[in-house]
């Protein structure tokens, strides 16, 4: 701390000297040049009345109406200039301010007296008119309630939902959690975690979520939360017929007025164009293993092609091309099972990794 005071006080001093400087380098550029501007027009008029081309009384009333005038600007200049020490006493108060509201507020080990108050209003709205309140401190206000309402399921889904609102997803998926121990039969306590565990995972329901939407299907078959994700999970696996079915049980279960209707509408969307592409690519892979098919019949001493011809099929998700593959592979190099098994780790590697 006292390195970091040190270092902050070199800068202010660095930064008032930059200033002083500045100020002593500013020229007063307005005034030399109207200084410039009269002198030569003075020396104009000299020369046209010494050549006669001027009246010398115009001339001496044209010279005494531009001092007049530059007279004007210095007066001018005089008032606008800004003395460099009230800029430097300006700079010193704000710093000497500066600390004593650090020293007021902001130094290590104060209590946080600003946000406590904030907490207690915001806990005496949750009880008085919570509609007033936005989710962040209403979920800030919930949270101290658990010590009353900690046994109380109901409880931990109201704190969960508004944690969801307030984009607290992780502390969200805690509260549902919660609810599924104190109600375990409850259905929609295991759909909002799987809901919020997506949700913190940017939309992707990994394991937990699976088994979280699974749990709520076992007890309640139409769960609208857990049978859209189900079909979002479906979708994301390739399996679009099954994930039809479930988006269009959902959609019959949604009324008219329903805004989430047009959600699901819009992946069933999505999800014809999936099937549209995958089924495009699909073909491509077909046609590719066709030809890698082909070839390794030809020349079966080849284990980069029937590498590429094990991925095409784990790709294609298609369990018996695969098996076909791996017994050629083990009938061709049973004299040579490590060439075998690299055959099956290069397999294993990402496309371009080898």
């Amino acid at each position: 701390m006292l390195l970091f005071s040190l270092v902050a006080a070199l800068l202010c001093a660095a930064l008032l000297g930059l200033a002083a400087l500045w100020l002593r380098r500013t020229p007063d550029s307005a005034l030399d040049q109207a200084r410039a501007r009269y002198e030569a027009f003075a020396a104009d008029l000299d020369r046209r009345v010494s050549a006669g081309h001027a009246d010398a009384g115009v001339a001496k009333e044209e010279k005494t109406e531009a001092a007049r005038a530059l007279l004007r600007i210095e007066e001018a200049g005089e008032a606008a200039r800004l003395d460099p020490r009230v800029g430097f006493v300006g700079a010193m108060v704000i710093a000497v301010a500066a600390l004593g509201l650090y020293f007021a507020v902001g130094k290590p080990g104060q209590p946080d007296q600003p946000y406590e108050a904030r907490l207690k209003n915001w806990v005496e709205a949750l009880n008085t008119a919570p509609q007033t309140l936005e989710a962040k401190p209403a979920a800030a206000a919930m949270q101290q309630m658990a010590t009353q309402y900690g046994d109380k399921p109901g409880y931990w889904m109201r704190l969960g939902e508004t944690l969801v609102m307030a984009g607290d997803y992780y502390e969200a998926a805690a509260a549902f959690q919660r609810v599924t121990k104190l109600a375990p039969e409850a259905a929609v306590g295991w759909s909002n975690m799987g809901e919020a565990l997506t949700l913190l995972n940017t939309g992707e329901s990994g394991p937990e979520a699976r088994a979280a939407f699974a749990e709520a299907l076992t007890r309640d078959g139409d769960d609208l939360t857990a049978l859209y994700y189900s079909a979002k999970i479906l979708t994301a696996d390739g399996r679009f017929d099954e994930a039809r079915r479930l988006y269009l049980h959902v959609q019959s279960q949604l009324a008219a007025d329903d805004g989430r209707r047009a959600t699901v509408t819009a992946e069933l969307a999505a999800l014809d164009q999936a099937a549209q592409a995958a089924a495009t690519v699909q073909s491509q892979i077909g046609g590719m293993v066709a030809g890698l098919e082909a070839r390794l019949a030809q020349n079966p001493e080849d284990p980069d092609g029937w590498a590429r011809l094990l991925r095409s099929y784990r790709v294609l998700k298609d369990v018996e091309g695969e098996k076909k593959v791996l017994a050629s592979i083990d009938r061709i190099y049973a004299e040579r099972p490590e060439i075998a098994r690299g055959i099956v780790q290069k397999a294993e590697r990402p496309v371009g990794a080898q």
